[in-house]
């Protein structure tokens, strides 16, 4: 009896994770793609003597909607690289290239799944071909905007350019519309952050000389004129506020930001000093602005930080936010949910330790911070701990102070959280990481079972099967895998 009733709690523990249903796709060199709220598989499809790219529109059930059949004539199978996509300019952008060419096929749907145009014979290096001499893109419809950098004896020249699509029925590329250059002494960074038909708002790091400060520029979308510039930093204030994140109130009209700061003591760029390991608490800022570029409402909130008590205290750290999201209720309070990065060894690479959501409630007129605390999850750290130091799963770096700033906005080259959700008050996670070793993809998920927190595989994948996970909702995912046999397989999985 005893030995039934433990193998049902066991059964109950795992069924949420194996709860799927499953989508075999004949298809070959296949890969998916999330757009305008369905799903898209495509791949090779041999029948008779010809190849076929086949594309297939399912809904979030994988029930087959729709499909579109491409002769490709008589080229085996085995000829094709894996296909891919992307959803740029509102379009799906299916990519078709043969293993011994160095030319490229777009097929390109519009939201109503209408081939629009079929694009042959681009060399792979045109393709979208602004990224190749451009640095920090940013889409806006059919818009495209991009920061470039010239260096010379005098310095760094930083420009804010604009190009728009030239035509929708070829190959990306663009008309150059116009270019604000920015003061010329002392700008470290420039990143944009938000655009629409109206407006380019970018965050600006001057270190040194009269306008040293962090700056919020917003420029005028349409002739690339300066609307006005905002200083986060008080008149004679040293300290440093980075890019965090932000929440826009269409009906208010005002700009929030949220991130974290340092005194001049903590960080310093001209004299290469960054001085906050074991520091008690993290500083994190809200400043709100109105549409005048005024600032409304400016506050520092301390947030204490927990170790766990497993940590040694010869052991150094210092913890760095990257926000994720900020939501603002009908009241003014604020809910943010930030990543947390750890560093233990004094370098400029941070490894991903926690993901936390924090709350600015008003209390007598101010906003305060709900008790919190920040620190590691030592789960998060068992789950990607390694002795390569090659391993990337998780590390944020980079190589000088100057960059430090891009820290909290650069994109991660091996991301190891997938998805995280509050059930019941408890933090979970879907997690992702790349083992070198096996050659494989490993999906995990983090959760408490009996108020204790485990890890529990969800599954191993081999690289050369090409996986994929697609988020579809805080409670499904699909995790789509090439099988061996010419399957292209979907799984849809609650978890």
């Amino acid at each position: 009896m005893k030995a039934k009733f433990k193998y049902t709690i066991i059964l109950c523990f795992l069924l949420p994770l194996l709860i799927a249903q499953t989508q075999r796709l004949n298809l070959y060199n296949a890969n998916s793609q999330l757009f305008n709220n369905q799903l898209y598989s495509f791949g090779i499809h041999a029948q008779k003597q010809n190849a076929f790219c086949l594309i297939y529109k399912l809904d979030f059930k994988l029930k087959k909607i729709d499909s579109v059949n491409i002769d490709l004539g008589k080229i085996p199978v085995d000829a094709f690289l894996n296909m891919y996509s992307d959803t740029l300019h509102g379009f799906l952008n299916i990519y078709l290239q043969q293993k011994d060419k160095k030319q490229v096929t777009v097929f390109r749907f519009n939201k109503l799944f209408e081939r629009l145009t079929t694009i042959e014979n681009i060399d792979v290096a045109r393709l979208n071909s602004i990224s190749n001499f451009e640095n920090e893109l940013f889409y806006c419809k059919k818009d495209v905007y991009t920061i470039k950098i010239q260096t010379d004896t005098s310095g760094k020249q930083f420009y804010l350019n604009k190009f728009s699509l030239k035509s929708e029925l070829k190959n990306f590329e663009y008309e150059f519309k116009w270019q604000f250059p920015f003061e010329r002494k002392n700008i470290n960074s420039a990143h944009i952050f938000y655009a629409d038909s109206n407006s380019v708002l970018l965050y600006v790091n001057v270190i040194s000389g009269p306008k040293f400060g962090q700056w919020i520029l917003k420029i005028n979308a349409k002739n690339g004129k300066l609307i006005r510039g905002t200083k986060l930093n008080d008149k004679g204030e040293t300290a440093t506020y980075q890019y965090g994140g932000y929440q826009i109130d269409s009906i208010k009209k005002t700009l929030s930001l949220i991130g974290q700061n340092f005194t001049q003591s903590q960080f310093d760029q001209n004299a290469n000093k960054l001085a906050i390991t074991n520091a008690p608490f993290v500083s994190v800022y809200l400043i709100e602005i109105d549409s005048a570029g005024e600032i409304l409402l400016k506050q520092n909130f301390k947030l204490p930080v927990n170790e766990p008590k497993t940590t040694s205290k010869k052991i150094i750290s210092n913890y760095i936010f990257r926000i994720n999201t900020i939501t603002k209720n009908k009241e003014g309070a604020f809910t943010f949910e930030t990543d947390i990065y750890k560093n233990k060894d004094n370098t400029l690479c941070y490894l991903y330790a926690n993901t936390a959501q924090y709350k600015l409630n008003y209390e007598e007129e101010m906003l305060s911070m709900e008790k919190a605390t920040l620190g590691t999850n030592l789960m998060l750290e068992k789950y990607y701990f390694t002795n390569d130091k090659m391993d990337m799963n998780g590390k944020i770096c980079v190589d000088s102070l100057s960059q430090f700033e891009t820290m909290f906005y650069k994109k991660l080259n091996f991301p190891i959280k997938n998805q995280f959700k509050i059930v019941d008050d408890n933090a979970v996670w879907l997690l992702t990481k790349s083992d070198i070793k096996k050659n494989s993809i490993n999906f995990t998920k983090l959760s408490p079972v009996n108020k204790i927190y485990q890890l529990n595989k969800i599954e191993d994948v081999l690289k050369s099967k090409n996986p994929l996970l697609i988020n579809l909702s805080s409670s499904q995912f699909i995790l789509a895998t090439q099988e061996e046999d010419g399957n292209y397989q979907l799984k849809l999985v609650e978890w």
